[in-house]
């Protein structure tokens, strides 16, 4: 995620991953706690707009990240936030993100390595809004009662055939098994076939 001006973007696999408002209003927080205290971006982006460079080449440039001691001064503030919103009593399920994030991303450290913004762990295995840890409870990978992290794909789904976005408002599934969880996982692919009628309906009732 990261700010232009007064404007927030998130990644479509965060939004894919946050299991729950709490840890969306987490990361919105941070957001606005950039605006807030003022951090802008980098202007030497302004520069590469009069040379002779390709949008794709520019892009490859993009970073957007803040630097450590803006990270640091709008955790604090996103906290401040966050302890007079309406999710004040919620930052535990927000924490509950964080440790998963926490445990996995040694693992798989290329799959949170934003290219534009900030991740919310860095390489150094520096955790953002870390502070919520604290009122977190234990993560529990066996409990199917508790969900602390979405699978890739569970909110967002993109078709391949003409590259459209759309939400999925469908409910959630019961989990008959904690193996189900997948957290930060690729959802796996089920292909629904049909058989292909190449004869318009009309012609299909003619026949009949």
């Amino acid at each position: 995620s990261y700010t232009i001006g007064d404007t927030i973007v998130l990644s479509r696999g965060l939004i894919d991953v946050l299991p729950d408002e709490a840890s969306l209003a987490m990361v919105l927080a941070h957001e606005l706690a950039h605006i807030k205290l003022g951090d802008t971006v980098d202007t030497k982006y302004a520069f590469y707009d009069r040379m002779m460079i390709s949008d794709e080449q520019l892009l490859n440039m993009f970073d957007f990240a803040h630097r450590a001691q803006s990270e640091e001064a709008a955790d604090g503030e996103a906290v401040k936030l966050l302890q007079n919103s309406p999710y004040k009593d919620k930052l535990g399920k927000a924490g509950l993100f964080l440790k998963a994030l926490d445990e996995i991303a040694p693992v798989t450290p290329s799959l949170f390595g934003a290219h534009l913004g900030s991740r919310l762990i860095d390489k150094h295995q520096q955790l953002r809004m870390a502070q919520l840890l604290q009122g977190a409870p234990a993560l529990d990978p066996k409990s199917i009662d508790q969900i602390a992290a979405l699978p890739l794909g569970a909110r967002v789904r993109v078709d391949a055939w003409d590259d459209s976005i759309r939400m999925m408002k469908s409910k959630p599934v019961n989990l008959v098994s904690a193996k189900d969880k997948m957290p930060f996982e690729v959802t796996p692919l089920i292909p629904y076939l049909t058989r292909y009628n190449d004869k318009p309906e009309q012609e299909q009732q003619a026949q009949r």
